[in-house]
């Protein structure tokens, strides 16, 4: 044996190569622990094989890190290269995987805001030579009186305190008539939500608001919606507790008309598109009617539950606008879904565009409301692919329509259905990521987070079943019939058109609703009638039902009518008349010039009497002849009186002696020569 030969001691790796495979190791770890925490928290979603995935993830993750440092310790070049390899694949799919989950289940969450901002504004008249607040401190400035309203009154009352205010404030009742009053300058500036906008655009008078008036001060103010419960006394409108949707819930849809994208900012303004949604989760059907925004029903949070558009509704927020429709159909609502319209664009594009049968053929403003010729949305009628602007123009478009916003709400029910049918085409983990945050910018909802994942079973058992069908769920329409009136709006001053719900058309609907929340036992149709020649239409509920209206006796126009037509159509209705004449040859005697109370005012609204003020003729009797003024005698004419003593009148009534006479005092006599001087001085020169 060679004693000169020497054993060499293997090296030891370098403390950088060290390092680098202890971060390698920590960043697996890393990365596969935070996919199973994203894992973990989408409860509800395939829950076994979930399990099963964060198990296998943590066990992978182990196993390698022990090959690598294995390999590293026996310095095998393959080994380490390959498990190297092997750790950086892993690092990337976890870390890919964790953050698609970890997106999704963020977007889900804000879909519930939990904060909201709030903003006031002190508005004036464009004209108004107010520019800062502090102008206003001589004026007069009106606010609605409301504790609840977070947006009008809480935020306004402490602009006034923190500029010195308070003694200029005006109460007022309700907004319709502070806004009249700021038109008709009784005020001088007005404390409003800054959605002031969407709140008017639907009232012709007031349409062009933004524009006739300007913003001297507004303030914001951001809360919880704990928070902000505590002002307004709403719950916080989470009515199911329940982390599962397995029972038949009634969902309402609520359009905003908002030209913002995002709804952190309190959207209050026109409930411009309402959809009533019930769906049974058992029997995968669901309901859908669409209410007019004109329907003229009591409203929740107005003083004395007075009856007003349902639209209105909405400018005191969703839980206004859900008592108002719980009180009007008798159905609890579990939920709501608020959404801005501007964010249907967003999600149609998203979704690469939808297909929709379109009605008729019409054209529609664009987003901004533009109306001039380049910028109007114009479609065809028949089956064709939407995109975001043509899906809102679709959406929104009533002025063309027969049945006005009727028609509307069913053009409403094509897009969502379009909607619903193109999500089951969604392949790519981008496009659901994209579509989640343009739904989660432009919706506000009281689902849950985990009530929103436990909808994951219900989308795959619709999938399952929609194979053969081209919509992806059982939608029946529903429709509610009714009738129009212009009724006199108490608050605005103006007369407005109205949609008159029919009762008989509301209760079938309700009862069709109440079936498929197993409420009621379902009716069962025994005949069915069908002819091959004509293609099966699906019957809309409630949309061949009449009767039972509600009616409203209305106070017609009398100007022009005769005084004994309008107190005998008073005095039928028992209503009381005053009457004042006025003379005027303008009008035939007898008619009707003036009333106290406007035309189409409820007459249960009446108070008192009606005052007329009718035509009376002129007088015919003449009117007496003044006395004429007495003449004044002429003043006597003045002449000399002393002629007989030789004075002479010099035309003016003066005495005075003739030529060649003087007078002595007493008469006139003749002149005198003087007497010569006898010896006169001679005269002398120098």
């Amino acid at each position: 044996m060679n004693e000169n030969i020497v054993l060499e001691k293997p090296k030891k790796p370098s403390i950088v190569k060290r390092i680098a495979i202890t971060l390698l190791n920590l960043i697996t770890i890393a990365s596969g622990a935070f996919l199973v925490f994203c894992l973990y928290k989408i409860s509800g979603v395939e829950d076994k094989l979930r399990y099963i995935a964060m198990g296998v993830i943590l066990l992978l993750n182990i196993a390698l890190v022990f090959v690598v440092r294995r390999f590293f310790k026996k310095k095998k070049k393959i080994g380490i290269i390959i498990t190297i390899i092997l750790s950086i694949i892993m690092i990337a799919v976890q870390s890919f995987a964790g953050y698609f989950i970890y997106k999704s289940y963020s977007s889900l969450d804000n879909m519930n805001k939990d904060k909201i901002t709030y903003t006031t504004a002190v508005l004036v008249m464009k004209d108004s030579k107010v520019e800062k607040v502090e102008d206003l401190k001589k004026k007069k400035i009106g606010i609605v009186i409301d504790e609840t309203s977070i947006d009008g009154y809480v935020i306004g009352m402490e602009i006034a305190k923190d500029n010195g205010l308070e003694d200029n404030i005006k109460e007022y009742s309700n907004v319709t008539s502070l806004v009249k009053d700021l038109y008709n300058k009784k005020v001088d500036a007005i404390m409003i939500s800054k959605n002031y906008p969407s709140m008017f655009k639907s009232i012709d008078k007031y349409k062009n608001i933004e524009e006739d008036t300007k913003i001297v001060i507004e303030k914001s103010k951001t809360l919880t919606k704990e928070e902000a419960s505590k002002y307004t006394g709403d719950d916080i409108l989470n009515f199911n507790t329940s982390d599962k949707i397995d029972k038949p819930f009634t969902l309402l849809v609520m359009g905003i008309d908002s030209t913002q994208k995002e709804l952190s900012k309190n959207a209050t303004g026109n409930g411009d598109s309402l959809m009533l949604v019930t769906f049974n989760p058992k029997t995968l059907n669901a309901t859908i009617l669409s209410i007019p925004r004109d329907t003229y029903v009591p409203i929740a949070c107005f003083a004395g539950q007075r009856e007003n558009k349902i639209t209105h509704a909405a400018w005191n927020g969703e839980s206004c606008m859900i008592k108002t429709i719980e009180n009007f159909t008798g159905i609890n609502i579990d939920y709501y879904v608020k959404v801005n319209f501007q964010g249907v664009i967003s999600l149609v594009n998203a979704l690469g565009g939808i297909e929709v049968d379109v009605p008729i053929e019409f054209c529609e403003s664009n987003s901004k409301r533009s109306t001039k010729s380049e910028n109007l949305i114009c479609l065809k009628k028949g089956k064709q692919k939407l995109n975001g602007e043509q899906a809102l123009a679709l959406a929104r478009h009533r002025k063309t329509l027969l049945t006005g916003d009727l028609q509307r709400g069913v053009n409403q029910q094509l897009v969502v259905q379009g909607i619903l049918n193109k999500i089951k085409s969604i392949r790519s983990a981008s496009q659901l990521l994209t579509i989640l945050d343009t739904v989660s910018m432009s919706m506000d909802t009281n689902f849950t987070t985990k009530q929103m994942l436990s909808f994951y079973n219900i989308a795959k058992g619709l999938i399952k079943t929609s194979h053969s069908s081209s919509n992806l769920i059982n939608m029946t329409q529903l429709y509610l019939s009714g009738s129009s009136a212009m009724i006199y709006d108490e608050g605005i001053g103006l007369t407005l058109y109205n949609y008159i719900p029919d009762r008989a058309s509301l209760n079938t609907i309700v009862s069709t609703m109440k079936q498929n929340l197993g409420l009621e036992e379902v009716t069962i149709v025994k005949k069915m009638e069908f002819n091959i020649e004509k293609p099966f239409e699906q019957k809309v509920i409630g949309a061949d039902v009449y009767g039972g209206g509600t009616s409203y006796s209305l106070l017609p126009n009398f100007v022009g009518s005769s005084e004994s037509y309008a107190r005998s159509w008073l005095s039928s209705h028992g209503i009381g008349v005053n009457v004042v004449y006025k003379e005027t040859s303008e009008v035939p005697a007898g008619q009707v010039m003036d009333q106290s109370y406007p035309e189409n005012k409820r007459l249960d609204l009446i108070s008192g009497s009606i005052t007329l003020t009718v035509a009376k003729a002129v007088s015919s009797e003449p009117e007496p002849t003044p006395e004429p003024e007495p003449t004044p005698e002429p003043e006597p004419t003045k002449t000399c009186d002393k002629t007989d003593a030789g004075y002479v009148d010099d035309g003016s009534g003066n005495c005075v002696c003739p030529e060649g006479k003087e007078d002595n005092g007493t008469s006139c006599v003749e002149k005198t020569e003087p007497t010569p001087d006898p010896d006169p001085e001679p005269e002398t020169g120098e």
